[in-house]
């Protein structure tokens, strides 16, 4: 299944991004990282529930990321026991405007959105979503 990017819109409540805020607030210095569950229709998608994964990045390299394999099994049951489905992952990061590497481009999966913050001391400074399409990872509109 593959959606026309120009309709690709990721919607996240005001108490999930609060969610996510704390989330990245309380790892920070330190990347943290999980997954986006919830539904998705013809490019729109609706975030129910974020996660936070255990082990946040596999790879500690600079510009590089990798989830364990395990954490997205263990949270593609817990979304399908609440009626959802994995629709993304979230990556935080500390004092930095972030857009994703060519690594992280090349090892996108379709059909998943990429959220990506940058935190501060103060909370997040920016918040913005990419999609996987034609092989590209383009930036999705971000509904509030």
């Amino acid at each position: 299944m593959s959606y026309d990017l120009g309709m690709s819109q990721l919607f996240l409540s005001q108490h999930l991004r609060d969610q996510l805020a704390l989330l990245a607030s309380l790892g920070y210095p330190n990347e943290t990282c999980g997954v986006l569950l919830g539904k998705q229709v013809q490019g729109h998608v609706s975030v129910h529930r974020i996660e936070e994964t255990p082990y946040p990045n596999l790879d500690q390299t600079e510009g590089h990321f990798n989830l364990d394999p395990l954490d997205l099994q263990n949270a593609t049951h817990k979304a399908e026991k609440r009626g959802l489905e994995i629709v993304g992952i979230w990556r935080a990061l500390p004092d930095k405007p972030y857009t994703p590497t060519h690594d992280e481009r090349e090892l996108a999966w379709p059909n998943y959105s990429y959220l990506l913050v940058s935190i501060t001391p103060k909370g997040i400074s920016t918040l913005r979503s990419w999609r996987l399409s034609s092989n590209l990872l383009l930036e999705e509109e971000l509904m509030l």
